[in-house]
């Protein structure tokens, strides 16, 4: 299987691109600026290695899923799309989860409800599914960074 390249690696003070092999890496193929073609359902997306964020993934396809999985809709970002992602994710988890526990209005109007509009979901369920978007959208480090500071790894 040919290389992926992402990231950027500085040698001898030339710019070099890094080698990520897609096998190594369950989101190689679905991560990209404007995300996956068509609209996204669950069993399009990789099963994380870290059980909280897998946790996440199962609850996303129950909840979340109907408006995340395409934004032309609802106004939601779509998952696996780093251009809808990016300035999300620099916000960071608790933040992101907090807007989706409590609900929140977006630049646009956008609304995202409270809890996705399913009061049933606890605030970990909401956090669970909240890192599982962020780790599928091109946010894997900031996912494992905030795993590891919250003892969840």
């Amino acid at each position: 299987m040919a290389p992926r390249f992402c990231g950027a690696l500085v040698v001898g003070g030339a710019l070099a691109a890094s080698p990520i092999w897609a096998q190594d890496d369950p989101l190689a193929d679905i991560v990209s600026r404007e995300g996956l073609e068509g609209f996204v359902t669950v069993d399009r997306l990789p099963v994380p290695e870290m059980a909280y964020v897998a946790a996440g993934r199962e609850i996303w396809a129950g909840t979340c899923e109907n408006c995340h999985g395409g934004e032309k809709l609802s106004g939601a970002p779509k998952i696996t799309s780093t251009k809808k992602w990016d300035k999300r994710t620099a916000k960071g988890i608790d933040t992101l989860a907090s807007h989706a526990i409590n609900g929140w209005f977006g630049p646009t109007y956008a609304e995202m409800p409270a809890r996705g509009g399913n009061d049933e979901l606890s605030d970990e369920q909401v956090t669970q599914a909240v890192s599982f978007m962020v780790w599928a959208s091109g946010g894997r480090e900031t996912v494992e960074a905030w795993l590891e500071t919250n003892g969840l790894q």
